[in-house]
């Protein structure tokens, strides 16, 4: 895929310097227009059939942290290299650790998260990166420039709070853990003089092997063509490459983690993808991995990524990856739904990332999510995108933990975290951010539809049928297993009449009330409140979702 990108449009350089993610238009493949949809445009993904009991990923949702920016759990490991740590400047190392992850497990549990995704745990370069312009300087902080694969970063691990012992502690409280990797590229070369490690800034290291990529007679890497900036990057063709980063890989799997997210899936050929999660999946059963191509509208690549493994075995959770829904993210200035859940926007444009869903593996298996670490936050600064209010949180988390997908949340969501363009998007949360959460209505909303998703297997695993949309609400339904779900949704500022019709007859419990309501005819029309969403079950419920106490009963207001 490499060599068929036709077009790169790259993060300003301190972003994908940072972060190593990248944006990507791609001229070919692109999607055959949908001009023969029913004027009922119904809006269905595919789902496998699997057996029920089997383990599945699609049970989970998960809080994506930022490690370094969560908690400071150990000050002793912050400035571990004498330079890479300077608080307050968001290049820099900010302390954040597993010791701090591990103190607040509780919290995370606490609003519903039953996995956690944490930035690249492996070493970094031994302190900090000034470019050979000098006018860039920062430090590894955020795992993606890896030194050793095979080593955790000393800046993350404490006495009693090692790797293994986070995962350890996760899964004491039946948390998944998901850790990110990298497999294009190592740390960047261009090193100024007076950097510590400017005499070993072509060296990366893995399994005990070191590789240089000034002396590369084992063709390790690749010397042209499109790179991330000065990030080394990694022979992908290499049949040893590839068997060295699966060997990496495979001893994470081995240490108990549960999922991978990948990092820069497009840099890569596909056949190294082929090649790798065959890998991952014969090491261990049932072990979800979903990556990231940057595009917001070309639904053909996207989707290509999740037709690849060979293995003959029910999908995605023993063959191939799925990846992140970037086109129905939120995230400032670029996700799809961003206009959706910001003032005047309008549900009907859902339908356009949504009549896509067929061109996946299987679209229920998509992560998705409202932002991330790689674009301004949802509530943007000042020209980093715009801000939102609470009432777009409470109607974007209303959408994300009710339709197909894996719903991933970024850390500080819960407190309404402001962040602008990278790293203003990577603020410290704390114990402070913390310690004020509970008090914030879109912490609480976060707690409330993670219990309601929990509590029915359609939220989780079924395919979605439109009902019907309009400008500001929007109404579909889900079938898993002879169970249903009807999802009616409301996000205008006033209470909605909202009905459907063709509704298997029989009695259905709403998911946020445990009002009981009897459909004779055919037909549903209830009151959705301001904001809101009504949630009508018929199956087997799981606990009593609607003892949650939601954010309208903490704030008394909408």
């Amino acid at each position: 895929m490499r060599n068929n990108i036709s077009k790169k449009v790259l993060f300003s350089s301190l972003a994908f310097i940072l972060s190593s993610s990248f944006m990507v238009g791609c001229s070919q493949n692109q999607p055959k227009s949908l001009t023969n949809l029913s004027s009922n445009q119904k809006v269905m993904a595919k789902s496998i059939t699997r057996n029920p009991n089997a383990y599945d990923f699609r049970e989970e949702s998960i809080y994506f942290v930022m490690t370094d920016r969560f908690v400071d759990g150990d000050q002793s490991n912050n400035n571990v290299f004498g330079d890479e740590y300077r608080p307050g400047q968001l290049t820099f190392n900010q302390g954040g650790d597993f010791k701090g992850l591990i103190e607040n497990l509780d919290y995370i549990k606490e609003m519903g998260f039953t996995a956690i995704w944490v930035t690249p745990p492996i070493m970094q370069p031994p302190g900090r990166y000034l470019n050979d312009s000098r006018n860039y300087e920062a430090s590894g902080y955020h795992g993606y420039w890896a030194w050793d694969f095979s080593k955790i970063d000393p800046h993350l691990e404490s006495q009693g709070a090692t790797y293994q012992d986070f995962i350890k502690a996760c899964h004491s409280k039946n948390i998944k853990v998901v850790q990110d990797i990298v497999t294009n590229h190592g740390h960047g070369t261009a090193t100024a003089p007076e950097v510590k490690w400017h005499s070993d800034r072509n060296k990366v290291y893995g399994l005990g092997q070191m590789f240089d990529i000034g002396n590369d007679s084992d063709k390790w890497f690749n010397h042209g063509g499109a790179q991330i900036a000065d990030l080394m990057d990694f022979n992908d063709k290499n049949e040893k490459v590839i068997d060295w980063f699966s060997k990496i890989y495979e001893s994470y799997q081995n240490m108990g983690v549960d999922s991978f997210r990948i990092d820069t899936v497009a840099w890569m050929e596909p056949n190294f993808w082929t090649k790798f999660t065959d890998r991952m999946h014969k090491n261990k059963k049932d072990f979800f991995m979903f990556g990231e191509v940057w595009t917001n509208g070309d639904y053909g690549w996207l989707s290509s990524y999740t037709q690849l493994g060979s293995l003959t075995a029910d999908w995605p959770m023993n063959n191939g990856l799925s990846v992140l829904d970037m086109p129905g993210s939120a995230m400032n200035t670029w996700g799809q739904l961003e206009n959706t859940f910001k003032d005047g926007g309008d549900y009907n444009r859902v339908d356009s990332v949504l009549q896509h869903d067929f061109r996946y593996k299987d679209a229920t298996y998509l992560v998705s999510y409202l932002d991330n670490h790689d674009k301004p936050r949802f509530n943007g600064t000042g020209g980093d995108g715009r801000q939102a209010g609470t009432t777009d949180f409470i109607d974007a988390l209303n959408w994300y933990f009710t339709s197909r997908g894996i719903p991933c949340i970024y850390y500080g969501t819960e407190v309404q975290m402001q962040g602008g363009n990278d790293p203003d998007n990577r603020r410290v949360l704390g114990r402070d951010g913390i310690s004020k959460a509970k008090q914030n209505p879109v912490y609480n909303q976060l707690k409330k539809m993670n219990a309601v998703r929990k509590s029915f297997l359609p939220l989780q695993k079924a395919p979605q049928v439109k009902l019907f949309a309009n400008k500001d609400s929007y109404g579909f339904k889900r079938t898993f297993n002879n169970e249903t779900a009807i999802v009616l949704l409301n996000k205008g500022g006033g209470n909605a009449q909202l009905g459907a019709s063709g509704i298997e007859n029989g009695q259905y419990v709403e998911l946020y009330t445990g009002e009981k309501i009897n459909v004779t005819d055919g037909n549903v029309n209830v009151n959705v409140n301001a904001h809101g969403v009504k949630i009508l079950a018929k199956g087997n419920i799981k606990g009593t979702p609607w003892t949650i106490s939601d954010w309208t009963k903490t704030s008394g207001k909408k």
